[in-house]
């Protein structure tokens, strides 16, 4: 599987994309419209991990951050309120202290309202960075523009929200608030225990992110990339100008780089020298075939944390958050969580058809890690983006091609560096 090199021009370059996620793909393509060869590699692509799992949404709204003013207060209900829309699996709560005590110390006000700003950079330039991919993948058929709503059931929740809506709003992204009456016209199927929401116009949604991601991936292949089967167990520099990727495939050798692995990530920054607090929120998701007509748009509710989306052939319900590490079990409890909210919201629906679970790459400051390494300047790392995986994954891949390519990116990396902590 070695790979010659000798035959890259002057100006691009050999890259090797560890994973063939939302992100590794987008950063190939990103990377291929800029003249590099690229080869992604990846142990199970394009079956069903986090990048097949979410909730659909192109989030351009998310920036408010998990950790919040207040979070230290309600940590003992997310040890013991297994109804609490952010749990933690108390055996691993030892290897998971020192991530929690850099989620603390992220949670203060201003650190919440620079993350916010941060990702509200980011987020701006989302749908232009998605723009030439999704027309190189011919994926526009599987977009839906028709916003998302997140609904309260009290007064108080509507309440303890308006910090976020305003933090929103101080970084130029639109919230429309919603009475009871205009979530009723645009959503008449819910039952209406709802107390307010809110609209946003700008989102839209993947009626099938795994098919999306395929079309990505075949755009890839068909402008020369190689997509290869191998678990990766090891990143290591054999020359001054090159790289070697051993696989339990073989080795893939290049002059750089990209780890874009999500959750598995963490053992690769390590082997370049980078520490990083990378751990995992664990989510779920259950489905229900032919429902996909009850309603028209992504609609969130904040007292479990969680969206139902219509998909091309069934009503998705995903969200919530464990944090239980990469070998933790699938949870019945949080299964059923979300499985008695659908039915309190959509009480004409069944028992769901199928269920998953799946991890997703979370920092302490639920801002992703995007830029090059601390240690290696030919490794660069793309990982960390939590719930906004499949949202920022166009923008992600342009900043790394940018800088593979020695263009300024459009945005400061300097907050999203590896080593920020």
């Amino acid at each position: 599987m070695n790979r010659n090199t000798s035959e890259v021009g002057q100006d691009s370059h050999d890259v090797v994309i560890i994973g063939a996620g939302f992100v590794g793909v987008a950063t190939a393509l990103w990377l291929q419209r800029q003249g590099h060869k690229v080869t992604l590699v990846d142990q199970d692509p394009f079956t069903e991990g986090a990048y097949y799992g979410n909730a659909c949404t192109i989030a351009t709204y998310a920036n408010i951050p998990i950790g919040t003013p207040g979070i230290i207060k309600q940590v003992p209900g997310l040890l013991f309120n297994p109804q609490s829309p952010l749990s933690i699996r108390w055996s691993y709560l030892p290897r998971l202290s020192p991530w929690l005590c850099k989620f603390l110390l992220a949670s203060t006000p201003n650190k919440v309202e620079d993350i916010a700003r941060q990702l509200g950079i980011l987020l701006s330039e989302v749908n232009g960075a998605f723009e030439p991919i999704f027309k190189e993948s011919d994926a526009h058929e599987l977009l839906d523009i028709n916003g998302a709503m997140y609904l309260y059931g009290s007064q108080q929740s509507f309440t303890n929200a308006r910090t976020d809506i305003e933090l929103r709003r101080r970084n130029g992204i639109p919230v429309q608030e919603l009475s009871q009456g205009d979530i009723s016209d645009l959503e008449p199927n819910l039952n209406p225990i709802y107390h307010r929401g809110l609209l946003f116009n700008d989102a839209y949604h993947v009626r099938n992110p795994l098919l999306l991601l395929k079309k990505m991936g075949d755009a890839v292949r068909k402008k020369g990339g190689r997509i290869v089967t191998g678990k990766v167990l090891h990143i290591k520099r054999v020359s001054a100008t090159e790289l070697s990727v051993d696989t339990d495939n073989g080795n893939i050798q290049g002059n750089k780089v990209v780890v874009a692995a999500g959750a598995w990530s963490k053992q690769f920054a390590s082997q370049i020298g980078d520490s990083v607090p990378l751990d995992t929120e664990q989510g779920y998701h259950v489905m229900y075939n032919g429902a996909q007509e009850l309603l028209s748009r992504p609609v969130g509710w904040d007292d479990v944390g969680f969206y139902m989306t219509p998909m091309d052939t069934a009503l998705r319900a995903a969200g919530t958050v464990e944090l239980g590490g990469l070998n933790n079990p699938s949870n019945p409890k949080r299964v059923k969580l979300i499985a008695d909210t659908v039915k309190t919201l959509l009480p004409q629906l069944n028992d769901y058809d199928s269920q998953w679970t799946g991890y997703r790459p979370s920092m302490p400051d639920s801002m992703p890690v995007i830029g090059p390494s601390a240690k290696d300047k030919d490794v660069f790392y793309a990982f960390g983006h939590g719930h906004l995986g499949m949202t920022l994954s166009g923008i992600t891949g342009k900043i790394i091609a940018d800088l593979i390519s020695q263009k300024d990116p459009v945005v400061d990396i300097h907050p999203f560096r590896v080593d920020r902590f």
